[in-house]
């Protein structure tokens, strides 16, 4: 008779719930960074976006005779339903007819949401703004003076560009 007893191979079962227990929590971990990567990319899209949109701005306004921006009658116009369900093209693009002769196309938000996350645009022909409508929403940071996205008026919930006066301080 063996004293010595032999151990059969394989894993346990507290060792098979250990390795699963572990590999989930580094699903969890891997998932998390990722949704914050996510959130960042959107930010920086969203900040690119609106400049990227001021070079075509300026060369629509510099072949317009007279100098005029793309007129919106003074109101503000969007992709979303509350600013009037525009497009990305043509004479009802939510920046009208500055794509395709200026950009290929306007950008649209990257986590639109039909409602409140949304670019807008803002002309009475001599000044234009545009906004990035309530990116706080997806984790981008906002409300420092400093930086050049700065909206006085909506410190809190949005990033602007715009050609000057009026149009900066008082829209």
């Amino acid at each position: 008779m063996n004293i010595f007893k032999t151990r059969q191979k394989g894993f346990t079962l507290v060792e098979l719930l250990v390795a699963v227990g572990i590999i989930g929590l580094l699903a969890a971990i891997i998932t998390i960074n990722i949704q914050s990567v996510r959130q960042k990319s959107r930010c920086a899209k969203r900040r690119a976006d609106i400049v990227s949109v001021q070079v075509p701005l300026e060369a629509y306004y510099d072949a317009q005779i007279p100098k005029a921006y793309p007129n919106t009658s003074g109101e503000w116009w969007g992709i979303n339903v509350p600013y009037g369900s525009h497009g990305v093209t043509g004479s009802d693009g939510w920046i009208p007819n500055l794509a395709p002769t200026y950009i290929k196309r306007l950008p649209s938000d990257p986590n639109d949401d039909g409602n409140t996350r949304t670019y807008l645009y803002k002309s009475d022909a001599s000044n234009y703004k545009v906004l990035s409508y309530y990116p706080n929403t997806d984790g981008c940071t906002l409300g420092d003076s400093k930086d050049t996205l700065y909206d006085p008026l909506r410190p809190t919930y949005a990033w602007m560009v715009c050609s000057g006066e009026p149009a900066c301080s008082t829209w």
